[in-house]
């Protein structure tokens, strides 16, 4: 069980209420990392006999840094550090708030020390589900609804989390009141691709699979720099759409997103590429479509399973030149019984797939041979 994901990689290619103990500090910025290659949100300081880590601004528009101290002996930190939380490592018992958090530790072949979990429906790994079937997986709530006597019950090392806004940290001052350690987690925020990826060196530090972590890591960065080589010299690059209106709001990803980011590697020009913010923007269905008609690829057009559902949301869409063109593709291609989208699952580890899945749909000459793993064309 635990070698499952290394199996699949190869075949694939090759603070309101802050909690006592946790370490706020201003004075480290995203982007001070001196281990990290492209993740900013995150640092490794190790030690003789324990390791630091920080985490840097872990929702959006905070300012804060987390530090926390793993070992395998107390004893072992010195006395300056005492007032951070230690961490005995290696864990054995986890809980995770999010779906990339699962994939992390599934790829380092520890899925055995999930104990629980937030929106456990939404799982897609296949091992993961089972282990939720068979009651050796627990679902403890999300936000307002997180099941504080589950997550005690369960009796976690630690429960990994992320947090949109600064409220979390109430959520997380009832858990340490409660024993239980946390950890802030921010590589949803990471805007490059391969920023993501890297996370999974983070996770590994807890279970001392530095070794594993380091080798699955460099080989989806050599994939995805060898992918993106071939879109170097492209001249001819697509105008791309993405996103969905929600109640006539259409939130577009920030010219320097995760999402921007992945289209340019893909030798594509994001109509928004303008846009200077890494976060998505609320923008009228108007402002939208005035860009949109000169659109040539539609891509992640929200739920959208067919064309006709496309139609269902606002019948103008069927009026775009892409549509009517049939450039419309989802990342929907794997979903799971629950509802679970493997694309926000192992996609967060595995950049390089959905990257030459974006070339194939931009410039299908470059890979001819390739069939697409989390896209697929709506029809």
């Amino acid at each position: 069980m635990k070698t499952c994901f290394f199996t699949f990689m190869i075949l694939a290619f090759i603070v309101g209420c802050l909690p006592k103990g946790e370490n706020p500090d201003s004075s480290y910025l995203p982007g001070d990392s001196s281990f990290t290659t492209y993740a900013t949100r995150f640092d490794v300081i190790p030690e003789k006999g324990y390791t630091i880590l920080r985490v840097f601004n872990p929702w959006q528009n905070s300012s804060v840094s987390y530090s926390y101290v793993l070992g395998n002996k107390q004893e072992e930190v010195p006395d300056s550090l005492s007032a951070l939380p230690f961490i005995q490592t290696p864990v054995n018992r986890v809980i995770t708030m999010s779906t990339t958090h699962v994939a992390m530790i599934n790829a380092l072949g520890e899925a055995e020390s999930i104990k629980g979990a937030s929106g456990t429906s939404f799982l897609y790994d296949s091992t993961i589900r089972e282990r939720h079937g068979a009651g050796l997986i627990k679902e403890v709530g999300y936000g307002q609804g997180l099941n504080y006597e589950s997550i005690v019950a369960l009796a976690p090392d630690v429960v990994f989390l992320y947090g949109v806004e600064g409220n979390i940290t109430t959520a997380v001052g009832k858990l340490r009141e409660m024993g239980i350690s946390t950890i802030f987690c921010a590589e949803y925020l990471e805007p490059d691709p391969l920023g993501k990826a890297e996370w999974i060196r983070f996770f590994a530090r807890f279970y001392g699979r530095e070794k594993e972590a380091d080798q699955f890591f460099n080989l989806v960065d050599s994939s995805y720099r060898a992918l993106q080589s071939l879109t170097s010299l492209v001249k001819e690059k697509p105008e791309v759409l993405t996103g969905l209106p929600w109640k006539d709001t259409w939130y577009v990803a920030g010219g320097r997103s995760f999402a921007a980011q992945l289209i340019s590697d893909a030798g594509g020009n994001y109509i928004w590429r303008d846009n200077k913010s890494e976060e998505a923007l609320p923008y009228d269905l108007e402002s939208v479509y005035s860009r949109a008609v000169d659109a040539s690829v539609w891509i992640n057009p929200g739920v959208a399973t067919s064309m006709n559902e496309l139609a269902s949301f606002d019948e103008r869409f069927m009026e775009l030149p892409v549509v009517q063109q049939g450039e419309v593709y989802n990342n929907n291609a794997r979903m799971g019984t629950g509802g679970g989208n493997d694309y926000w699952e192992s996609g967060t580890v595995r950049p390089d797939l959905v990257l030459a899945d974006l070339i194939s749909v931009f410039h299908p000459g470059l890979l001819s041979e390739h069939s697409m793993f989390f896209y697929r064309k709506l029809k």
